[in-house]
């Protein structure tokens, strides 16, 4: 762009912003206020959802742990004494 085209750019959004009424501003900020609230209490209620569900699953996991039997889940099953291991 050109200054020229700067310039003029400039001066009609400076003439725009001087058509808006000083109510809407105010408007403006509450409503921006309460958006940020909204989004800040969304934020909030999927953080606690996600902890609440990883909360579950690690209980549900440890309560199917504790009740396993170790005798029928045996991953290596040597009768005999351990070897020695030849260097």
């Amino acid at each position: 762009m050109s200054t020229n085209t700067d310039d003029l750019l400039r001066a009609t959004l400076n003439d725009l912003a001087a058509t808006v009424p000083d109510g809407a501003v105010a408007s403006y900020r509450k409503e921006q206020a309460r958006w940020r609230r909204r989004e800040y209490r969304r934020r909030c209620v999927v953080a606690v959802l996600v902890l609440l569900i990883v909360a579950v699953v690690c209980a549900i996991g440890l309560m199917t742990l504790s009740d396993a039997s170790p005798e029928t889940h045996v991953i290596f099953n040597n009768s005999g004494p351990a070897s020695a291991v030849a260097p």
